[in-house]
């Protein structure tokens, strides 16, 4: 008899003790369990994992395909997925696996073929609006008003050389902007780009990692990879920047956790380099661009970093930098007008 009241105490306070089921939109996933399914959004579906621990802890949300020709987001996503056992994770994951379904098999650069929208300049979205603006109104209501932390993990299109980087926004509120670059340091890059070019404006957010700030949780860019390729050290960076952001968010209990390959992990340089705006360098003419240099290249104000030819090969312009700083991101291909941007250089934040 003294067993048996045992057993029923142990499992009254179990039961008592027992973490709460994790909703989103509408559907329920109970603690220490991996749920995956096909969202219905409008005329299309979001791939959507939930891994809900079966401890307490933040929720993370990582979101890949915003853009659908960026792969490497993709794929890392795939693998955390396989990776993370909600038995061992303090708080829940939310992995938003491809939130431009229509852009990703049309091939698109950014838009959808739905209805030629970038989803991430359509923020806070409609529910009355176009598909575009449909999914940004489910990511906004249904998944950012559940999460603590937010990565949009972005890679560089099929024209777009890339020097791995972090934008960490700044909204000129010191206490969330000091969280959010508490956040960005934690995923090991050492490029980070304190970015304030997008709006406090809540209800006119523009972007998804923007629209998470303007209602309070630290968001972040994260941008891996290049020429719309799924190259495996691509994969492993962003897989290895996601397991450190968990590991200093105190959800796994080191980074190590997720596997990545020997010859993938990287090692974070030292010092991080902040920089506290982006200038780009756009041509003022039509033709065909050839750069002077490469992404991650140190340039000083003045040197030459490209040229422009007209369809003959004659030079028709020359291309200086403006500023000092780092090139993070290169227009890869040939083809540019007038106006087009021919590649953007990280300014380092004064001391």
């Amino acid at each position: 008899m003294r067993f048996c009241w045992l057993c029923m105490l142990l499992m009254s306070w179990g039961s008592l003790h027992a973490r709460e089921a994790f909703e989103l939109a509408g559907k329920q996933i109970a603690s220490g369990t991996v749920s995956s399914w096909m969202m219905a959004v409008s005329s299309t579906a979001i791939p959507v994992t939930v891994i809900h621990g079966q401890t307490s802890g933040p929720v993370l949300t990582l979101t890949a395909g915003i853009h659908g020709d960026e792969f490497p987001s993709i794929l890392a996503l795939q693998q955390l997925r396989k990776q993370i056992q909600p038995e061992h994770l303090k708080g829940t994951l939310i992995l938003i696996h491809l939130a431009n379904l229509e852009g990703f098999h049309a091939r698109r650069i950014a838009l959808s073929p739905v209805d030629e929208k970038n989803l991430n300049r359509v923020f806070p979205g409609s529910a009355q609006g176009t598909l575009t603006e449909q999914i940004a109104d489910f990511l906004t209501a249904q998944v950012i008003s559940k999460t603590d932390y937010l990565i949009d993990i972005h890679s560089g299109s099929a024209n777009q050389h890339l020097w791995p980087h972090v934008y960490s926004p700044v909204l000129h509120v010191p206490a969330l902007d000091a969280r959010t670059q508490h956040f960005a340091d934690l995923l090991g890059l050492p490029d980070i780009v304190l970015y304030d070019g997008r709006p406090n404006d809540p209800d006119h957010s523009i972007s998804y990692p923007n629209t998470a700030q303007t209602r309070g949780k630290p968001a972040l860019t994260l941008e891996v990879g290049q020429f719309a390729q799924r190259d495996a050290a691509f994969v492993a960076m962003i897989t290895q920047a996601c397991a450190q952001a968990m590991s200093g968010l105190g959800m796994i209990d080191a980074p190590e956790t997720i596997d990545v390959s020997t010859q993938h992990r990287t090692k974070v340089a030292s010092p991080i380099h902040y920089y506290s705006k982006m200038v780009e360098i756009r041509s003022q003419q039509t033709g065909l661009f050839t750069a002077k240099s490469s992404i991650g290249d140190w340039v000083t104000a003045g040197q030459v970093v490209g040229e422009v030819t007209d369809y003959f090969g004659e030079k028709i312009e020359t291309l200086r930098a403006p500023v000092a700083g780092r090139i993070l991101i290169q227009n890869a291909t040939p083809p540019i007008r007038a106006g087009e941007v021919t590649l953007s250089i990280g300014v380092v934040k004064a001391p």
